[in-house]
């Protein structure tokens, strides 16, 4: 499993496939800057000529970010990503 599919599957997971200026958010939350097209190629499939492969850095950062906007969140009293 590539980078590429672990982050399609966390959009997909978290809901936010359907968030980009959420998603951009995570990931300066994380300390990557990420625009909308890095983002579409990153959550293509690898075997598309239209993919980015996604580096662990920026996987690692929008992990972290992750993390980090569910504690702002639950800071506020607001409960995220409840599985």
């Amino acid at each position: 499993m590539t980078n590429n599919d672990v982050f399609k599957k966390l959009l997909q997971l978290t809901g936010l496939s359907l968030k980009q200026e959420l998603t951009i958010e995570i990931f300066e939350l994380g300390g990557i800057n990420a625009t909308s097209s890095k983002i579409k190629g990153w959550r293509t499939s690898l075997d598309n000529p239209r993919s980015s492969r996604m580096p662990d850095f920026v996987l690692s950062g929008f992990i972290n970010g992750l993390f980090v906007y569910r504690d702002l969140k639950q800071k506020e009293g607001v409960r995220v990503f409840n599985f």
